[in-house]
């Protein structure tokens, strides 16, 4: 049986061959460019701007401790009210993010 789909019709053009010589040159050529070895070293380097956000950032805590403390006071007294529509729509969001 494995002979029978080897035999291809003789006026039926092997189209894939073609295709497949220009897909293994093309692979060729990138993994010789890839595989080149790199003369240049690598350099990184931070721009004045970033050296001055960094310095500001430093003195900004992380948490804003004013809004945690109005929040608290705000669940203790029974003031805090949650809008469960909006709540659900971030969820939802928050999710589809992923």
């Amino acid at each position: 049986m494995s002979e029978i789909n080897t035999n291809k019709p003789s006026l039926q053009p092997d189209i894939s061959s073609s295709r497949n010589l220009d897909r293994n040159r093309s692979s060729q050529a990138s993994t010789a460019a890839a595989s080149a070895p790199n003369t240049e070293s690598d350099k990184v380097s931070l721009s004045d701007t970033l050296a001055v956000l960094e310095q500001k950032l430093t003195g900004v805590p992380e948490v804003d401790t004013a809004r945690v403390e109005a929040i608290k006071q705000s669940i203790e007294d029974g003031s805090y009210q949650i809008d469960s529509q909006e709540l659900a729509r971030k969820m939802i969001d928050f999710e589809g993010d992923f």
